[in-house]
């Protein structure tokens, strides 16, 4: 005879065993207490966190002729419950029975009285697999059951169940588990089971389960089947062909440093070990978000780490930017996603993890490189002189324009009394504003660039953007999306500007102020240009 799985072994089998979920199994205690348990539950939440054991534990509480707090787990009715030999209490696989036949079925025998217990216990699991059909040949029932029925259903997707359903019944989100209560229930486990284990290896084992009590127990009892005295965490890598943390720490290390030839070498030395390369960059991902928790406050609160192992990781997380864990922890999470094939299926089946390492250490800077901005260029022959305020340039291409003058700031007054933009500052950010408004649309971006946008013009705290007089339907289309672009106009200039559009008169347009000439002669690509034989026009 097959051994009894661990799971089911250690089932939970009152409410108290119940782990996390107290918000659920107090108030199902209250409703017994004060006669007051209504005639349909929904229980949704992630698999493994106790859904249909909370849903058998009620069963057994509401029918208990035992005496004392219920259940006893003593009378006869607990103990056949907890056997699975009760006949009052019917356990549906919606996922197997989803015809409306099923539910027809199920309608009509729910008028049979119970034959042991008080009341007759219907637990549907999976409920939202039920076709539409189905859904309706159980809504009348469910609605108005015999007085002698409850019903409780159980699924992980409550967005699929239709609004009648859920209208109909009392709803309890059970919630993931978390990390310390899973590692707490796998220590009980362990003394129970006359095990040794060590914690962690217990911890990881919890971390891996994701939430799931169920997903966390099943692993245990795969890590008792190898047969080693005591369960270790070099065990649990080699079974689960994870690796260890100090092999993550150290290719984050080659990340940090933007050592792309450590970092390639470290992943195929792992690879070559019989590392699983989906797991790694699973195991990658999670560190590179405990950075950023870390980076953003206090993260060691939610990483369930050794104190030694968090203070690493602070020192890593202190020596980039946040723009760069963000970014590479969004190409790592791209990457998961193309792990599509199985490792046996894929040529190279650790590519998706090289080419994301390779992508995010290229773009890794030193410290000191993020936290300061690069200086200004200025011409060193280029002497200032006022100018009106209308005559702020657009530069004719985003990827090249003049460098700014240093010209007057124009007041624009802030409740601080500083000067809150200058043209030199409009003329340097309008590529950046270029570049933010392709994002939304590129066509936008060629409407705002020469010779359709002819001049910008600054009044208070509206900025003016004027178009030639042969482009009044450039700016009819460029006024539909005027909302988004003030988005954009506030996240470069860091100030919600009131943005409006115009087109100027012809004469106008012939004073709109082009960039300085000595300024894009000292331009070091004019410069370049003008020494192969280039002249400027």
């Amino acid at each position: 005879m097959a051994m009894q799985a661990l799971y089911r072994k250690w089932r939970s089998q009152t409410f108290e065993d119940v782990i996390g979920q107290q918000h659920v199994t107090q108030t199902l205690k209250n409703a017994i207490e004060t006669n007051r348990v209504g005639h349909a539950y929904l229980f949704t939440g992630p698999r493994g966190t106790g859904k249909t054991s909370t849903a058998r534990i009620l069963a057994k509480a509401v029918n208990c002729v035992g005496e004392g707090e219920k259940p006893c787990n003593a009378c006869s009715i607990c103990r056949a419950v907890t056997d699975g030999r009760l006949m009052d209490l019917i356990e549906i696989d919606a996922a197997s029975n989803t015809s409306v036949d099923d539910i027809r079925d199920l309608r009509d025998k729910v008028g049979f009285r119970p034959g042991e217990a008080r009341t007759k216990f219907y637990i549907i699991d999976e409920v939202h697999m039920l076709s539409k059909s189905a859904f309706n040949a159980l809504l009348k029932t469910l609605e108005e059951p015999p007085d002698h029925v409850i019903f409780v259903l159980a699924t992980t997707e409550p967005e699929k169940i239709p609004a009648t359903i859920l209208s109909r019944c009392q709803r309890f989100d059970f919630r993931r588990i978390t990390v310390p209560d899973i590692t707490g229930r796998l220590q009980f486990i362990v003394e129970q089971e006359g095990l040794a284990a060590e914690q962690a290896a217990l911890t990881f084992m919890a971390r891996q389960a994701g939430g799931s009590m169920r997903d966390a127990i099943s692993l245990l009892d795969q890590l008792t089947a190898y047969g080693r005295d005591t369960i270790t965490l070099d065990l649990l890598h080699s079974v689960l062909g994870t690796a260890n943390f100090s092999a993550t720490q150290s290719l984050v290390d080659a990340l940090l440093a933007g050592d792309v030839t450590a970092g390639l070498e470290a992943i195929n030395n792992l690879v070559n070990e019989g590392i699983e390369p989906k797991q790694f960059t699973l195991e990658l991902l999670e560190y590179l978000r405990g950075l950023l928790l870390l980076k953003y406050g206090e993260g060691d609160l939610f990483l369930s780490l050794p104190p030694e192992t968090v203070q690493i990781m602070r020192q890593q997380a202190g020596s980039v930017s946040p723009g760069f864990l963000l970014q590479a922890t969004q190409r790592f999470n791209r990457a998961i996603k193309d792990f599509k094939l199985s490792a046996t299926e894929m040529i190279i089946p650790q590519l998706p993890l090289e080419l994301a390492f390779i992508e995010s250490a290229g773009e890794q800077q030193p410290a000191a490189a993020i936290a300061a901005p690069p200086p200004r260029r200025q011409p060193a022959s280029f002497t200032p002189k006022p100018e009106p305020a209308h005559a702020a340039s657009v530069a004719d291409n985003p990827a090249s324009p003049p460098p700014p003058a240093p010209e007057t700031a124009i007041s624009v007054m802030e409740a601080g009394g500083q000067t809150a933009l200058s043209k030199d500052e409009l003329r340097r950010l309008w590529p950046r504003i270029l570049e933010e408004v392709k994002k939304y649309r590129v066509s936008y971006q060629e409407y705002l660039k020469k010779p359709m946008v002819q001049d910008v013009e600054i009044r208070g705290s509206t900025i003016y953007v004027l178009f030639g007089p042969a482009y009044d339907m450039a700016m009819g289309r460029v006024k539909k999306a005027k909302a988004d672009l003030t988005d954009v106009f506030q996240k470069i200039l860091g100030k919600k500007w009131q943005i409006e559009f115009a087109v100027i008169s012809e004469e106008q347009a012939g004073q709109a102020a082009p960039p300085p000439a000595n300024a894009v002669a000292d331009d070091a690509i004019v410069k370049e240009a003008v020494s192969l034989g280039g002249k400027i026009p």
